[in-house]
């Protein structure tokens, strides 16, 4: 072989070694699980995360199970027989976060109405508030509460009003709505007696709490 021609083929050689060389250098691996959106995302964790001081947080939403807004005297009483009934009427909420936890304050405002059997007096009953979580419907904080409600003399109603203590639960991001709920109802009503799949829950409108608390 003449010695242009050697030349020639090492050259083509070389050339060939710079194209290879410069490509691996561009070219990347595409990441196989990227094709079936794995691999790379992250999963919400179910540990308490530390949220900055005055961070802002999705306040859960109110939840009353059908026949826990109500409570009968007499219990099961047809309605001539009825001396008093405490309803609920408006609730509401607000959150705060304090380190690692979310603090929920629930606010509650019912009333006391008499039936055709009863008489003016003082009538009371127990509310029950709960946060619950959602993934597993699991309750991590609860707390019970007597309410009171006075009908005078000529009148056919009387009003109560609470402000609860704060429920806590575990800080997981700005979205505890996602997260949790809040449950309200007077214990011994109807949804108590219920089969589980026969309760039906009633969402309400989120709104502030009262600012004060009457017992």
């Amino acid at each position: 072989m003449d010695t242009g021609r050697m030349m020639r083929r090492f050259g083509a050689i070389l050339s060939i070694s710079a194209l290879t060389t410069s490509g691996a250098c561009a070219f990347e691996i595409p990441n196989p699980f990227s094709v079936f959106g794995g691999g790379e995302k992250e999963q919400k964790s179910e540990r308490p995360a530390q949220a900055a001081p005055g961070a802002a947080v999705d306040c859960p939403e109110i939840l009353v199970d059908t026949g826990a807004a109500t409570l009968r005297a007499p219990p099961g009483a047809d309605n001539a027989s009825v001396r008093y009934q405490l309803s609920l009427s408006h609730l509401a909420r607000e959150c705060s976060v304090a380190g690692d936890q979310i603090l929920i304050k629930v606010g509650v405002e019912g009333a006391a109405v008499l039936g055709p059997a009863g008489q003016p007096g003082a009538f009371s009953g127990s509310v029950k508030i709960s946060a619950r979580r959602q993934k597993d419907e699991a309750i991590l904080d609860s707390k019970s509460y007597r309410v009171s409600a006075i009908v005078p003399a000529g009148a056919a109603r009387g009003e109560f009003r609470l402000i609860a203590e704060p429920l806590s639960v575990p800080y997981l991001g700005a979205q505890a709505a996602d997260d949790y709920e809040i449950l309200v109802g007077f214990e011994g009503g109807a949804a108590d007696k219920a089969a589980p799949e026969q309760k039906r829950r009633r969402r309400h409108v989120r709104t502030a709490p009262t600012a004060s608390s009457q017992d």
